[in-house]
């Protein structure tokens, strides 16, 4: 567990990461994981404050007015019911004395709709997407029925979509198109960023947003099309990893369960779109876990984990971690 830190004495050389519940929704496990339970789940996300004043939100968790969705994405949400929307990401901030207006960044692990909530409250905000976000909204992907999109989710005049990361595209990735251009407007929204991909110790794939070695955009093909994850230097000996639906389970990170698959149409599918790739991305994270980096202990928080919501109630926003 992080500890809630104590009110601060002096000046923070490193940033603060902050809990903003984003609802809760019901979880058919067997989909997810292969030992099968069905159990009520958080769908987190982050405020991450920069010492230079910089406010990103990692992730939006569910929307708040939930008949907002695109019908198809209605249809799919019946089949998580019961659903617990409020207090939405917007409402978390507001409660701890933070306007949605003043948020700089929103950097989105992915856009399946239990992590893209409301988009339009963040007035001001630019949009981190990774590579091939756009192609996927606009024109979806080769799936089983749980890939449903919005068409019209992110405001076209604030998005930034990373580059290509250096590496085998997964299952249905392309290379982005004449329509849909790889952005590379992170140096001008980022003071200090570095667009680049490069490897980050063990991380094969990372974006050292600020230049200053304390917040990486992670890499983390598998899940879905442009998944990213978040690495946070909170303090000199203590790191979070934001780890989205690199899995979604603590269990599976464990190693105590694996990725489930099922049949659909007569075909084997996964709820990532490419498992072994997946896979693969989750070894890095349980090694970084495990050995921890630059002689600090890493927290790898996965969007859906409840037990590690009920134990960092403490973190919430307006406090954070230590």
């Amino acid at each position: 567990m992080v500890r809630r830190s104590p009110a601060p004495t002096t000046a923070q050389s490193w940033p603060k990461v902050s809990l903003l519940p984003g609802g809760f929704l019901t979880l058919p496990e067997h989909f997810f994981c292969d030992d099968q339970h069905d159990k009520d789940v958080p769908s987190m996300s982050f405020l991450v404050q920069h010492p230079t004043g910089h406010n990103i939100v990692f992730d939006l968790g569910l929307r708040k007015i939930w008949q907002d969705y695109s019908p198809e994405i209605k249809s799919h949400i019946t089949k998580r019911l019961p659903i617990e929307k409020s207090p939405d990401v917007s409402d978390c901030l507001r409660f701890g004395g933070l306007d949605s207006s003043r948020i700089d960044t929103v950097i989105l692990s992915h856009v399946h709709y239990d992590h893209v909530g409301t988009p339009a409250d963040f007035t001001k905000a630019c949009f981190i997407v990774g590579h091939g976000t756009r192609q996927l909204l606009q024109h979806g992907m080769r799936y089983h029925s749980a890939a449903k999109f919005e068409k019209d989710l992110l405001p076209s005049d604030r998005i930034i979509e990373l580059p290509a990361p250096p590496r085998k595209l997964a299952d249905d990735e392309i290379e982005a198109g004449e329509d849909y251009p790889a952005t590379r407007g992170l140096s001008s929204h980022i003071e200090g960023s570095n667009p680049s991909w490069k490897q980050f110790r063990t991380l094969k794939n990372a974006i050292d947003l600020f230049g200053d070695g304390s917040i990486y955009v992670i890499d983390s093909p598998g899940h879905i099309i442009g998944h990213l994850n978040l690495l946070v230097r909170v303090a000199q000996s203590q790191w979070v990893y934001l780890a989205g639906d690199a899995c979604h389970s603590p269990r599976i990170l464990s190693g105590e369960a694996g990725m489930a698959t099922w049949n659909e149409n007569g075909m084997e599918v996964c709820i990532h779109v490419d498992k072994e790739m997946a896979m693969s991305t989750l070894r890095d994270i349980q090694s970084l876990r495990e050995n921890g980096l630059d002689s600090g202990a890493v927290e790898v928080v996965l969007a859906h984990d409840p037990d590690w919501f009920r134990a960092n109630q403490a973190a919430i926003w307006p406090s954070h971690f230590l």
